[in-house]
């Protein structure tokens, strides 16, 4: 492995990080960090790109499940094994729901846990083959061409530059995964990325939680804290619901805008920071300006490079693969052996609008694993929902509306069949009849065997 796996333990007892760290340095493929509670961990994930974490179920300071719950909730998505001498069938469920991908007993067996390592690293999900992925820009998602795949090329334009760029979507349509991925493209790539949900923040701290403050500002602050722009020193800040903010917490977040100068609460010293600005909202921020709610010159200064999500219900072509991808993902977390989605199920998902967007999907996928008790996801797995007015279904190719006859993937691959067929052998105007890209007509082709 030419580059380190950043492999972050967490742990109180410092003779088990220290036995844990030596093996793995005698390795040649791990760079190894140390925390020894939660909180200090969250720091690190602030600071370090981090490949995968070992973390212990028992810690006196922000245990191993606040920990996960907290690094979920910020957004890191890296892979976590829970290493503990307390493990329980109830703990070792809640860290499977937060996304641990195995549980480990004390003692460690080291070849066991190098084993297990192995095995993350070589099985860490990718994009389904028929999503649409760019050459030059990197995103981590399941996406089609004619998805969310149409902004990409914007993504793609903004990302080297320093330039403020506000996402625009209903909730659960993926703006932090977005926000991620502007960032993992930029010049700030090797800097941090911190994210902070506005909404969830009191009124009286999200001064405190953005710009930090001092020991004694107010009743509480037992020491010194940084606050999050000085933790993204360097990287990246991103700033969702902004539309939440309070009007002080607006005024100062211009003034770091303007002028990349911030005061802790409770500070009348300035200091510097060079932090890029992405900030999400699923309300209408010129309607808020309009009404006085929201500033109207920090709103130009944070809408200098729209980028607007469509909701899952204009992306149907994306529903077959977002929900495959979350079989995947779900089935090995729960650890059950469902492999795969019927036609019937992917047929009732496409006829859902989804007001919950991606997330809602997610939702209805794991409920689904774990109602299942053979090896495919049937239409008896969803809960009753409610079907589009229309009564058709726009999902894809893949899983649109009801043929009269023959399987999904039948119809589909007669449809192709026809298409080459009028086309001469063309792929390229093939594809165009079709409405698909000629890189999907490629991998279908492929794998109908129709070369």
């Amino acid at each position: 492995m030419s580059v380190p796996t950043k492999t972050l333990i967490v742990d109180d007892e410092a003779n088990h990080r220290f036995m844990i760290r030596t093996h793995l340095e005698d390795e040649p493929c791990y760079e190894v960090y140390e925390a020894e509670n939660g909180q200090e961990a969250l720091d690190v994930l602030a600071q370090q790109s981090i490949d995968i974490i070992l973390l212990d179920m028992k810690m006196a300071v922000m245990d191993g499940l606040t920990f996960l719950a907290q690094a979920r909730k910020q957004g890191y998505m890296t892979p976590v094994v829970i290493i503990t001498a307390y493990s329980t069938v109830r703990n070792a469920v809640e860290a499977m729901k937060l996304g641990a991908v195995d549980v480990l007993s004390k003692p460690i067996d080291m070849d066991e846990l190098l084993a297990l390592l192995g095995r993350i690293l070589s099985n860490t999900d990718q994009a389904e083959p028929s999503a649409e992925c760019s050459t030059k820009y990197s995103f981590p998602g399941v996406y089609s061409e004619d998805g969310l795949g149409k902004v990409l090329d914007l993504l793609e334009m903004v990302a080297p530059t320093d330039a403020s760029v506000l996402i625009l979507g209903e909730s659960g349509t993926g703006k932090e995964l977005v926000a991620r991925s502007i960032h993992e493209n930029s010049p700030r790539s090797q800097g941090p990325f911190q994210a902070v949900n506005c909404a969830a923040l009191s009124e009286n701290l999200v001064e405190s939680e953005l710009f930090g403050h001092e020991k004694g500002a107010f009743t509480g602050a037992a020491a010194t804290k940084k606050g999050r722009f000085e933790v993204a020193d360097g990287g990246t800040l991103f700033l969702d619901e902004v539309g939440e903010l309070t009007a002080g917490a607006q005024s100062k977040l211009l003034r770091a805008l303007q002028e990349r100068l911030i005061e802790r609460v409770g500070s009348t010293r300035s200091l510097a920071v060079d932090v890029r600005i992405i900030a999400a909202t699923n309300r209408d921020l010129y309607d808020m300006v309009q009404q006085g709610s929201f500033r109207e010159d920090l709103y130009f200064r944070l809408n200098v490079f729209p980028v607007e999500l469509p909701p899952l219900r204009e992306r149907p072509s994306e529903i077959p693969l977002l929900a495959k991808h979350f079989v995947k993902s779900s089935a090995k977390r729960f650890n059950k052996v469902v492999s795969g989605c019927s036609d019937g199920f992917l047929h009732k998902l496409c006829n859902y609008r989804f007001p919950g967007n991606v997330r809602e999907l997610e939702n209805l996928v794991e409920r689904a694993i774990i109602l299942c008790r053979g090896e495919v996801l049937e239409e008896q797995h969803l809960p009753q929902l409610q079907e589009n007015s229309s009564g058709e279904s726009k999902g894809s190719s893949e899983a649109s509306s009801a043929p009269q006859s023959g399987s999904i993937r039948e119809q589909q691959r007669r449809l192709i069949e026809e298409a080459l067929e009028k086309a001469g052998g063309n792929k390229s105007q093939a594809a165009r009849a079709l409405g698909i890209a000629r890189r999907t007509l490629h991998y279908k082709i492929k794998e109908y065997g129709l070369e």
